[in-house]
This record gives C-alpha cells, structure tokens and sequence, in this order.
C-alpha cells in the first residue's frame, strides 16, 4: 500500500489530465473553427457534420396543435446504409429517406438574404414568438435551432428566421417553401411491407375469385418463381405465368402512399365502395408477420386513386394509385402459364432435342452458340438464337389436368423429350449458380393436335400439330437464316399470284417497272412497291427454320401465296456477263405462323417462317399510288360536290384560290388554300380492289365528288400495254370519296378516280380538308 500512497498524487494528476483532455475534446468537437467559419459565414447554419447528425425533429403549426415529426438516425444495417426512422402523434414508422435527404439538403446550402438588426428583433414582432415552423437538429455535441417566423416587407414572399444564438435572418420564399415540410411527408410513401423476394406466398381474394400462389421449388426470379397453390383451372402446382404475375408484382411496388388516411376516414371510405381486393403476403421468414392489405373504395379528394388498408403486420390506411386494382383483379385463367418452356432467352444455356436415335444438342458459350451433337461445331449466333426463339414461343391452346390418362393422349411412351437448361438470375447455392433443368415430353400426332408433358409442374398442355415441329430434333432448324443471296438490281420480272390474281411486272431498260398483268384502264406498275418486293427477295431471311419435309402440311400443298422473281445473270467478275442462264427465285406462303407464314423456297421441301414484311410487300396490288395528285399550278377550278348538297366551287384568279361567291374573302382563301394543298399531297396509301367497287366502297354514290379542272390538258393514266394506244389527253377528272375504313393499320377513305378501274384507299389526315371544305363532318 505504500508505494500505492507514494504515487497517489501523481495518479490524481494524470487521472485529472486525462479528464480535462478529454473535456477539451468534446468542446472542441462543439466548437467552429475559423476555417469552417468563414466557409459558412453565409450559411444560416455555421457548421455542417453530416456523419454526426442524429437526429431531426420538425415542429409545424396546426390548427388545435402543432404536430412534430421526430426522426432519428438508426445503426448501420446489411447494406451499409444508417436508415432513417420518424416518430408522429406517438407512432414509430420508417422515414421516407428521400424527403429527409432533401431537407437535410436545404439546411446544409441554406443562406439568407440580410440579416436583422438586434434593435429590429423583436420576436413577436416578427412571428417569431409563435412560429409556424421549428427545426431542430443534433449534430454530434452540437444543437441547432431555427426557426421561421411572419412575412417580410422584401423581396416579395420574404419569411423571418431565427437560428439560435446567431440572430435573426430574412430568407426567400424559395428557401422557406423548401423548409415547409409536413410532418406526414417523411412518412416512407412504401406501402407494401415485403418485396416480391422476401415472399414464400402471395393470394388474391374478391374480384377476380381466390387466387392462391406460393415459392415454386425450380426457382427464377419474381414472377418465374411461383406456381398456383389452389385456385388453377388445372389443379394446384401448375405454373404461373411469370410476365401475369410481374404485372401483379408491379402493381405491389407502384402502390406508395399519395396520402395517408386516418382511421375514420379509412371506415368512410370503406363504406362508400368496400374493398375489391384483399392481399395475403406470406413472408419467407418465419419470425415475420403476414402482411394483409384491402385495396378499394372511394379515396377522398382524389379520384384517380383508391383507398388501401394494411391490417398487417403494421396497421396504416393511404390513398394509392387506382391503377393497381387492374392486374391484382384478373381472373385465376389469366395467370396459367401456356408457355412450354418458362426461361427467357438469354437465360437458356443449354437445348437437347431427342427422338429415338436422333438427337441435337446446344449449348451456350457468352453470346455465342455450339453444336455439341450430331457433331461437335460452332452455329452462327442468329441460327442459334433462332432455333432456341422458336421452342420457348411454342404455347398451348389449353392445359389439361395432370391427371389425365396419358396413354390415350400418346404420352405413356413419348416420341420425343426436350430439355432446356437455365441459370436463373440470384439463384445460388454454395456460391454456384443453381440451374433450372425443364423436361417435356412430345407424344403422338392426334388429329392435329400434339400433347405434351411439363415434366416440371406436371401440367399436359395441347398445341397444335404445325407448332410440334419446333419440339424435334432437325439439323434443318441449323441451317443458315438466309433464304436467297443476290443483288435487287439482278431481278428483270416478278409474278405474284393467290386466289383469284396473277400480277405480273417486267423491268424497263430504264430501271422502271412495266405492269404486265391484270389489264385495265389506267392500270400502271407502282416501281417503288416493285423495288421494295425485290429487295425483300434478294436479301430474303427465315426467321427458323421448321422442318425437312412437312409434305402437304403446314398449308403449303395450296399456297395462299407464291411469290417469282426473274433474275438475270450474275455479272462477271472481270466485267463482262457470267453467260449462266436465266434462273427463278420462287417463294410459296402456306399456313400463317404468328406474325409469319409457313413457307418453302423454289423446288426445296424444306419449310421456314418467312417474315410478314414479304406477304405484307406481295400480298397488295403493285399499282401506282399517285394517280390522284395535281401539281398546284395546273388546277383552274374545283368543285366540291358532297352528296344531297350544295356545290362549293374553288377558282383561280390573279391573287390566288378562293371560293366562288363567298362574303368573307380572307376566310375563303385560307380554306381554297387547303383544298389547293390537299389535291398536291393526295398520294394514296395502295389500291385495294380491281374493277368496279364494292358497297362496302361507299361509292355508289360517294360522299363526295371532287371535279379538278385543269389549266391546260394533262396525260390521262393509261394502261401499260402494247395492245393499247395512248389515250388523249384531259381537261379535267373527278375523284369520288367514299367510306372510311383502316388499311394496313391507318384510318383510310376509299377513293376512284375516272379513267382508272381500281379502287385505292387514301389516308383520313390527307382528304379531310376536302371533306371540311364541302361541309361534311370527317370520320
């Protein structure tokens, strides 16, 4: 003990030291130093920590009682992150992060406009000894106060400030309006407590029925990862379709708080309307509450939204956008997924197609494709993409329950297997990718249709015979996409025929197209149509390939279309001709396929799905489009003849168009002058029919006839032919408007016009000044 006492007022000493070392340090944390003083001499706060700050509250005027939002910092989560939490009228709730990053924003970079005199300082003077808005901050050691009071007399929208012990402040409208901040906005505006990874489970019950769904042992991400658990047509453990319930997932993380409802308000709302929809959340985590949340009713005030009240695991009640209601309604069919393969492309890494002895094997390796059986090679990327494309657009037409007798549906020995590879995105286990391996099983042909076993959820579903081709082995489906290799300009005539019309064109030694077949009066090639058909042809690409010989099937022993192009010799390297005969490129359309047609190429019995750009380009009439157009300065006289009405006729005179007869000249000039610019941009969008018009035309009577005088005669459209001479020409011609309709996805009109036997379809956009022009109300 006596050394202990020798060295007692030295250890008091150091003890003393210690404490006063550390005081200081505290203090000094407190305190500004000069360098960060005159960093922020302009700012209403002087020193700014933003690791240190801790706490926020914000205090508001209210009628009856100021209401405060108290937020504070938490620790360090997963993430890395310190979330932010806000206490309001007692209630604990996660902060909206956003909103208190914006704040904490403001007051960081506030700055004021002048500072007031301590004589002018007088608090209630100022709106200061009752203040609308209180901020409180705790930055480590250090507390910071500020206040807004009343108005000030300048600049326009001024507001009073105070921050404790610096003085009084005034500050813009801008920086006070960024300061006025509810209590109720730094509420989280997230409404739903788990996203779709944190769920085991997810039903819908109300409109739409009971749809129960729940975490499908093969994985994949949101939506892929779930099957029915009740409630399928088809019995439970049937696969959702994943693109239905992504919509649903969606629809979960659209549904924030616009407005948050108290519980008064929520029972009124319910009452006007009552829930549509009630949500089970089941959580993967056992120790987590199941969330419930009702969706429907009348939201107040607000008419574009609806009412949402989650009963768990935290009871809230908020106005959420009404668009949320559409997917969590749709009936339990809309979610039965009639894909036969589940994986997206870019997620599928390997293909196995066999039948008995034959089989074919593809693999990925990054972007690119591989051949692993019958031989071991590469596979251009589109053949390999192409070939994968068309086994995952396979759908059913329907499922049939797993219980069904597979003998009598071919499948007790099935034909042909399938099996599709992917690597799910997130799946992994060990630190490995987990792989989803989905196996089908082809039976039979049975009066064409195919059934097929999903041996993943046990589902049989029904396709249709044409689609079961994509099932099976066929080094076809590896050849090269392209169709036909050569030069558009190399093509000398083109034949397309179908039901009921050959057309038949030839090349002019200017480059131009004759029309050959059909015959009629005024009949002539359109040579940009036939260049486009050309080009197709020439650079001519399956989309995949099908099979090897489908004989007459896949509606090619009667062609809906046959497309022939005349090609020229190849030229010469060296300049001069090849000296190869004259050869075709013919093309035959069978049986639609999706957007596409089932096809086969000259002599060949292979079959291919041609692209619809082909059938869209050979499948009209080839006429020309601008037989309705009048240059501006060749028109004399219009007259405008709707039907069961009075004439409007449009002159040319000296200082322009007008209409005859009219008390308003400037008005009647600006509508000839729409007239005037119509006729010059009245190209039609194709012809549609041959010969006389339908009814369905409208043109016997039309709408409207339009008769364009011309200034001087104008060649009449002839037919291309030899046997016909050339006809004289026209002092004037009649177009007749008939009735609307859509054409190739526009909103057209039928139109004629004399001395032409077709009937074209033009644009809505381009008669309708016409049709304004003569009184008739457009479509």
């Amino acid at each position: 003990m006596r050394p202990l006492r020798r060295h007692a007022t030295t250890l008091l000493l150091v003890a003393l030291t210690a404490a006063a070392a550390v005081a200081l340090l505290v203090l000094d944390r407190g305190s500004v130093s000069t360098d960060e003083a005159e960093r922020r001499k302009k700012h209403l706060i002087e020193a700014w920590r933003p690791d240190e700050i801790t706490e926020l509250t914000v205090t508001m005027a209210a009628p009856g009682a100021p209401r405060t939002a108290r937020l504070t910092r938490g620790e360090v989560d997963d993430a890395g992150q310190r979330p932010w939490n806000v206490e309001i009228d007692g209630q604990r709730y996660p902060a909206d992060e956003p909103t208190v990053d914006q704040l904490l924003g403001t007051l960081e970079f506030a700055t004021a406009e002048r500072r007031v005199s301590a004589e002018a300082s007088d608090p209630a003077a100022l709106g200061l000894a009752s203040p609308r808005l209180s901020i409180a901050l705790v930055m480590g050691p250090r507390r910071e106060r500020l206040l807004l009071g009343g108005g000030a007399p300048t600049p326009p929208g001024a507001v009073y400030a105070e921050v404790a012990g610096r003085g009084v402040f005034v500050i813009t409208k801008q920086l006070a309006s960024a300061l006025d901040v509810p209590p109720d906005r730094f509420r989280s505006r997230s409404f739903v407590p788990y996203v779709a990874a944190e769920l085991s489970g997810l039903t819908l019950d109300g409109d739409g029925g009971s749809r129960r769904f729940s975490r499908a042992p093969w994985g994949g991400g949101r939506g892929a990862g779930f099957r029915f658990a009740e409630g399928s047509p088809e019995g439970s453990g049937v696969r959702v379709s994943a693109p239905a319930l992504d919509l649903v997932l969606s629809a979960l993380g659209r549904m924030q708080a616009e407005a948050f409802l108290s519980e008064e308000e929520a029972r009124q709302a319910a009452s006007s309307g009552g829930p549509r929809v009630t949500l089970t959340l089941e959580p993967s985590d056992p120790a987590a509450k199941r969330g419930l949340i009702d969706v429907g009713g009348a939201c107040p005030g607000r008419p574009d939204h609806v009412v949402a009240v989650r009963r768990g695991p935290a009871r809230a009640a908020a106005c959420v956008p009404a668009s949320v209601l559409d997917p969590l309604t749709e009936e339990a069919s809309r979610f039965v997924d009639l894909a036969l393969v589940a994986a997206p492309l870019d997620e599928v890494a390997e293909v196995k197609l066999a039948a008995g002895e034959r089989s074919l094997e593809l693999a990925r390796a990054g972007s690119e494709w591989h051949l692993r059986a019958p031989q071991d090679r590469p596979v251009p990327t589109e053949t390999g993409r192409a070939l994968v494309q068309a086994i995952l657009d396979v759908r059913a037409t329907r499922l049939l329950p797993a219980a069904s007798d597979r003998a009598a549906l071919g499948l007790a020995s099935p034909r042909a297997t399938l099996r599709v590879v992917s690597t799910p995105p997130g799946a992994v286990a060990e630190g490995e990718p987990l792989e989803r391996i989905e196996t089908l099983e082809i039976g039979a042909e049975q009066a064409g249709v195919v059934h097929v076993r999903r041996l993943e959820d046990g589902a049989i579903a029904e396709i249709p015979a044409l689609a079961a081709g994509a099932l099976l082995p066929s080094e076809v489906s590896l050849r090269s996409m392209k169709v036909f290799d050569f030069t558009p300009d190399r093509v000398s005539a083109l034949r397309i025929e179908r039901p009921g019309l050959v057309q038949r064109l030839r090349r002019t030694g200017e480059g131009a197209w004759r029309l050959v077949e059909p015959t009629g009066e005024g009949l002539a090639a359109d040579s940009g149509l036939a260049d486009e058909l050309a080009e197709l042809l020439a650079g001519l690409q399956a989309e995949r390939w099908i099979a090897e010989d489908a004989g007459q099937s896949h509606g090619l022993g009667a062609p809906r279309l046959v497309v022939e192009a005349e090609l020229d010799p190849a030229p010469d390297p060296g300049g001069g001709s090849t000296g190869a005969a004259t050869r075709a490129a013919r093309v035959a359309l069978g049986a639609r396929s999706g957007a596409g047609s089932f096809a086969r190429a000259g002599d060949g019995a292979a079959v291919f799905v041609a692209p619809p750009a082909l059938e869209a380009a050979a499948g009209r009439l080839l006429l020309r489009r601008d037989v309705f157009l009048v240059p501006p300065h060749e028109i004399a006289r219009v007259t405008l003849a709707p039907r069961g009405a009075k004439p409007v006729v449009i002159e040319r005179s000296p200082e322009g168009f007008t209409i005859a007869g009219a008390a308003d000249q400037a008005s009647a000039a600006a509508l000839a002058a729409s007239v005037r610019d119509a006729l010059a941009d009245l190209r039609a969008e194709g012809a549609v029919a041959l010969g006389e018009p339908e009814r369905r035309h409208g043109l016997s009577p039309p709408r409207l006839r339009v008769t364009v005088e011309l200034s001087r005669p104008q060649a009449a459209p002839a037919e291309e032919s030899d046997a016909v001479p050339p006809r004289a020409p026209v002092g004037s011609f009649t177009i007749a408007i008939g009735a609307g309709d859509a054409f190739r996805g526009t909103n057209v009109v039928y139109a004629r016009r004399d001395g032409v036997r077709a009937v074209y379809a033009i644009a809505q956009s381009r008669v309708r000044p016409l049709l304004e022009a003569a009184g008739i109300a457009g479509d």
